[in-house]
C-alpha cells in the first residue's frame, strides 16, 4: 500500500463515510456537532402549562440552529398555547409556534426559523405563553443546535 504525505485538497464530496476506517482518529475540530437543547418548562408531564421562559443553551463555537420544534402531551379542551425561541432575547423565529386544543396530543409542531446563525456566547431560550389551559398537559420544546468545532 502506498503512503502519500504532505498537504492534499480533497472536495467533499471525494471521501464518503465508508472510506474511513473505524479506528481512525480525527481531531474534535474536523468536526460537527449536534446539540439537542430542550426544556419541560420545569413541568411534570402530567402539569397544566404556566407561563416561563427558559435559558436552554449557550454557543460554545459559531454554528447553526438546525430546527425548533414542540408539543403538548395533551392539548386539553379550550386551550392555547405559544412557544417561541429567542437567541439573546430576540425570536429567531418567523412567528410563534401556536399549539391549540384543535391539535392533535404529543404532535410534534415545527417553527420556522429566520435567523439560524449563533456566535461564541449567544444565549438560547425558549419561551411558553399560556393564553389558555384547560385540559392542557406537559409542554415541552426543543432545538437542534450544530457547531462548528471542538467542544470546549
Amino acid at each position: 500500500m502506498a503512503r502519500v504525505t504532505g498537504n492534499i485538497t480533497f472536495e467533499t464530496s471525494d471521501i464518503s463515510n465508508d472510506a474511513i476506517s473505524a479506528t481512525t482518529l480525527l481531531d474534535n475540530d474536523k468536526l460537527q456537532h449536534l446539540y439537542k437543547a430542550f426544556t419541560n418548562f420545569d413541568l411534570a408531564i402530567g402539569a397544566t402549562p404556566v407561563a416561563r421562559h427558559e435559558i436552554v443553551y449557550v454557543a460554545d463555537k459559531a454554528g447553526t440552529i438546525r430546527n425548533f420544534n414542540c408539543l403538548c402531551n395533551d392539548t386539553g379542551t379550550a386551550a392555547s398555547v405559544t412557544f417561541d425561541l429567542k437567541k439573546n432575547g430576540s425570536s429567531v423565529l418567523s412567528s410563534v409556534v401556536t399549539v391549540t386544543n384543535a391539535t392533535s396530543d404529543r404532535a410534534v409542531v415545527a417553527g420556522t426559523i429566520t435567523t439560524s446563525t449563533i456566535a461564541i456566547g449567544d444565549v438560547i431560550s425558549i419561551e411558553l405563553a399560556v393564553s389558555s389551559s384547560t385540559g392542557m398537559q406537559g409542554p415541552f420544546a426543543w432545538a437542534v443546535i450544530e457547531e462548528n468545532g471542538a467542544p470546549t
